[in-house]
């Protein structure tokens, strides 16, 4: 969540704020390293994360810029849609051991720049953003 830089302040202290979902989907998710016998600091990194091994981890492309690009967005909000990207991530990519050593990039280049707001707006005239699996290691 530091990937927020000038904006992370913010971003951590509202990450206290999320529904308890979107923190467990967060938490979990941006543990995952996709690189196996590495991992973050124990204390820092959800337990079902270091007992058992998972995959594929996701790298969302354009996701330190979604967070850095607030603007009048509360952090809270932008976070809860990162928890839903990581959620419809998995759905396409369920969570294996043997993907433990596997990374997807999601790429949300479509949306990075977008206020909540904006993304309101849209899905009220009938626009839909759809993450689309594209290949094996790759969605947007």
């Amino acid at each position: 969540l530091c990937m927020a830089q000038m904006n992370a302040p913010a971003v951590l202290r509202d990450f206290n704020d999320l529904a308890d979902e979107d923190r467990e989907v967060l938490s979990v998710e941006m543990a995952r390293t996709g690189c196996v016998g590495q991992s973050f600091s124990s204390n820092l990194v959800p337990k079902e994360v270091s007992e058992r091994l998972e995959g594929p981890a996701f790298l969302v492309y354009y996701g330190p810029a979604f967070l850095q690009n607030l603007g009048n967005d509360v952090p809270v909000k932008r976070l809860s849609v990162l928890a839903e990207i990581y959620r419809c991530a998995r759905e396409l990519w369920p969570a294996s051991v043997a993907k433990a050593a596997v990374n997807v990039i999601i790429r949300i280049d479509m949306i990075k720049a977008l206020s909540v707001g904006d993304m309101q707006e849209a899905n009220m005239q009938g626009d839909v953003w759809m993450l689309v699996k594209h290949n094996d290691s790759e969605a947007f």
